[in-house]
């Protein structure tokens, strides 16, 4: 393989972890990794904690050197049959091995709510996706003469850390959310419960509210949400998780499914392989579903690079893929925790009340494990998921 060439697609955190575990793997191989026109990459989880709130400038959230080439052109298609990709200035590459880690794409507003448009025009509407997006943000909030009244639309993970980062900074953010109880199915109704407390004592809350329009003026943006209330801001910022940003010819919102290994399921001997947040799993009791957050995508890049090492003869099974990463987010002054991830008809059940921890389990073994102040408790799972007989005892 010291003569092959691996094209991988994406440099984000599954992209960038594929090149350093097959540049330690090979350091002969010959490895591109292909960005957006004009992009640098950055680490998407400094968007909202550092530029987003004028912590940190664009250049300091770049990521470093990865042992890989950079290209910056953007991917217009894939030849899946034989490995070519073709590029937006005209070129177009063909690989011994490729590795598509292109991410996900925020979800913004429906096209039936009224106004959308108008609004993401005006910038005063946004999503918190980019460095664009951050700069756009940061330079909006300094420009007012004092704190910002900011409306944040959502409230999962990335929703209710803008809103704490935003509220610490000095701004009045108001919350608005379709579920009653944010976050229930993801972290359980127990820690559900307590994030939400942290937020009605902080700012105002519009749950089990639907968003019909949005009126942008000179000065300020409304939302109007059903039964004609209005909220008013200076700023709103769509925090409705993401979609896959897979390339031709997977680039509907279904993103890429995967076998076990992570290769192409349709092909799985083409050599082809995917990881991140452009990448649906499926588990024959778990079903199918997608994880969209850096440590997570970091372990499946390598992950992948591992396959592509053991099907060249270049390195011993990884074996099935499991999500066990961490995480962590400060919210309001608490740090919420997670292990591994709450997949698609697991049952969250209480094991320790102070402080709190939540074990999502499935089928007779822990998937997931979620706490609010308990970081050494939830990471103490990560090495115990996906193993039956693990659910009866909180680690020592």
């Amino acid at each position: 393989m010291s003569q092959a060439s691996i094209g991988i697609l994406g440099a984000g955190a599954a992209g960038v972890a594929a090149a350093k575990t097959l540049r330690a793997a090979n350091p002969e191989v010959q490895i591109d990794l292909l960005t957006r026109t004009g992009e640098r990459p950055f680490n998407r989880t400094l968007v909202n904690k550092g530029v987003a709130i004028g912590l940190l400038s664009p250049d300091q959230a770049a990521v470093p050197d990865a042992g890989a080439t950079f290209v910056a052109d953007t991917v217009r298609g894939i030849d899946p049959r034989s490995r070519q990709v073709h590029l937006a200035s005209g070129e177009s590459r063909a690989y011994d091995g490729m590795i598509i880690a292109t991410g996900s794409r925020p979800r913004t507003l429906g096209e039936d709510v009224l106004g959308r448009d108008d609004g993401l025009a005006s910038g005063r509407l946004t999503t918190l996706h980019s460095l664009t997006d951050a700069t756009g943000i940061r330079d909006r909030l300094a420009a007012l003469p004092s704190s910002a009244r900011v409306l944040v639309l959502g409230a999962g993970v990335l929703a209710a850390e803008t809103a704490s980062l935003l509220s610490t900074a000095g701004h009045d953010v108001a919350l608005i959310s379709r579920s009653t109880l944010p976050g229930a199915s993801v972290f359980g109704e127990h820690i559900a419960k307590k994030l939400l407390d942290l937020h009605q004592a902080r700012g105002a809350t519009y749950l089990g509210r639907t968003i019909q329009a949005v009126r942008t003026h000179p000065d300020h943006i409304a939302i109007v949400l059903d039964g004609g209330d209005r909220v008013e801001g200076d700023l709103a910022i769509i925090a409705h998780g993401t979609l896959p940003a897979a390339p031709s010819p997977w680039n509907g919102p279904e993103g890429i499914p995967v076998d076990d290994r992570l290769r192409l399921r349709e092909a799985p001997d083409q050599r082809i392989y995917a990881a991140g947040g452009v990448v649906i799993h499926e588990h024959p009791d778990l079903g199918a579903y997608r994880i969209d957050h850096w440590d997570d995508a970091a372990a499946q890049g390598a992950h992948a690079a591992h396959t592509l090492l053991y099907d060249h003869g270049l390195g011993d099974d990884p074996g099935a893929y499991r999500p066990v990463s961490t995480f962590t987010s400060s919210i309001h002054g608490h740090i919420l925790a997670g292990a591994g991830h709450p997949t698609p008809g697991s049952t969250a059940r209480l094991i320790s009340d102070d402080p709190t921890v939540v074990l999502h389990e499935h089928a007779g073994a822990p998937v997931a494990a979620t706490g609010l102040d308990a970081v050494a408790l939830v990471h103490q799972w990560a090495p115990r998921l996906h193993h039956p007989h693990e659910t009866t005892n909180q680690p020592e």
